[in-house]
């Protein structure tokens, strides 16, 4: 800083970064405006209000920056990347798939942009790629968090849990503050109900920052998945009394009275939230849930309304969406969101496509059922709980023969479970030959 308080460009870099990190992007901006007519024709100030745009769901304005830095500095490695993770965010693949590979013939050994090659790898689903690259350049993403957080997620959907794990708690080793480390692998956790281990990473995270209001809120998530609502209540209520102003311990504690079949309580916490900030889309999606469930289904339309005003493109906002839809028997409506959801998820949409097996069924549709299994199957093929209800329907139907290759790499994977005892019991394979088969 020179004498007059005026902060040269690394020291303004600094500030606003600092700004960024603890979410305060209005002052960083402000700051920038306060410099851009001293420091406006440098890359960084543009990649700067990049990425306050890219933090704050802007995606648009995020691209308009970044080009701006890419005519100052036409091979800047910061703003390819910045490019084509901007694209990806409005789902312009193609587009953004150009900067990326730029970006690679230019800095073939930059660490960033391997990553980057790696995180595109995971989120199209070519996760055997994803896996071959990280091992390949260990040199260069051994220590990188965000790598090992992507190849995590790689090995995780592969069906390599050790590794996963190993990935991930490696990099939360290297940096405990990564919030999206923590809850990916709080997941991991939860979906093998392992409550403990999920919980106790929260317990550490606020052991350091104890009014973290991101940790008290995954806390009582972790609690309420557990079965521990008791629990999951007074969290939620601790977070109301430290950030009295804030919707978040509101919307907790509604989600939890949800969970218990407390309509009415769960109704009363998100007219408070609702009260705090009329906005929130998360306080109208438990609204609308809550209303489903009290049948009150004129209500529960203009709940998820107002939350998918508010947040158009929220996937679990559109899922519990579709849930109502399907109560309240609009299915044509139904299958369209469906059908959103996938395209903008994809690959990571097993859920959406199960919704629509389970749906088929339901209609006594299973050919279309397997249909909706068998793209669930192909976008994940780690998941072979998809196999017994694929293999049931091809029983029924009559092709058993075409079920057993499919079996043998379910007993391989998962071994002898309840699953295939039950469809052992299945008329078509009461045969004792079929039996030993």
């Amino acid at each position: 800083m020179n004498e007059e308080g005026w902060l040269d460009l690394p020291e303004l870099i600094d500030q606003v970064q600092e700004l960024f990190d603890l979410g305060l992007h209005d002052q960083g901006v402000a700051m920038l405006d306060k410099y851009h007519t001293v420091y406006g024709s440098e890359w960084e100030i543009c990649f700067l209000y990049s990425r306050a745009c890219s933090e704050q769901e802007k995606p648009r304005e995020a691209v308009k920056w970044l080009r701006e830095g890419l005519r100052i500095e036409p091979d800047n490695a910061d703003c390819l990347l910045g490019l084509f993770y901007a694209y990806m965010q409005l789902n312009q693949r193609k587009r953004g798939l150009k900067y990326l590979l730029r970006a690679r013939k230019l800095y073939p050994g930059n660490d960033l942009v391997v990553n980057a090659v790696l995180w595109y790898y995971t989120d199209t689903g070519r996760f055997a790629k994803a896996i071959e690259l990280f091992e390949r350049r260990q040199d260069i993403l051994a220590y990188n968090t965000e790598a090992l957080r992507n190849a995590g997620i790689a090995y995780d959907r592969a069906g390599e849990q050790a590794k996963a794990l190993r990935c991930f708690r490696t990099s939360l080793e290297l940096d405990p503050n990564d919030d999206e480390t923590r809850d990916i692998l709080a997941d991991h956790h939860l979906s093998r109900e392992d409550w403990n281990k999920a919980t106790d990473l929260y317990k550490e995270q606020l052991e350091r920052a104890p009014n973290s209001i991101r940790a008290m809120s995954r806390m009582v998530f972790c609690l309420s998945r557990s079965g521990n609502d008791k629990d999951a209540e007074t969290w939620a209520r601790r977070t109301i009394a430290v950030y009295p102003n804030s919707p978040v311990g509101y919307v907790d504690l509604a989600y939890v009275f949800l969970n218990l079949d407390r309509h009415e309580d769960c109704l009363k916490a998100v007219e408070t939230a609702i009260d705090v900030a009329p906005l929130d889309a998360e306080a109208w999606r438990v609204k609308g849930i809550a209303l489903t469930e009290l049948d009150k289904l004129d209500k529960a339309e203009e709940a998820f309304s107002r939350a998918l005003s508010v947040a158009p493109d929220d996937a679990e906002l559109m899922r519990d969406y579709y849930h109502f839809l399907r109560v309240a028997g609009r299915e044509d409506q139904m299958e369209e969101v469906v059908k959103r959801v996938i395209k903008q998820e994809h690959p990571y949409c097993v859920e959406d496509y199960w919704f629509m097996a389970e749906h088929c069924m339901d209609k006594s549709q299973p050919l279309r059922s397997f249909h909706y299994l068998t793209l669930a199957y192909r976008s994940m093929p780690a998941e072979k709980g998809l196999i017994p209800p694929m293999a049931k329907i091809l029983f029924d139907k009559g092709h058993g023969r075409l079920a057993i290759p499919m079996l043998r790499t379910y007993i391989e994977t998962m071994g002898w479970d309840d699953a295939m005892s039950d469809l052992t019991r299945h008329a078509s394979v009461r045969g004792k030959l079929d039996q030993e088969g």
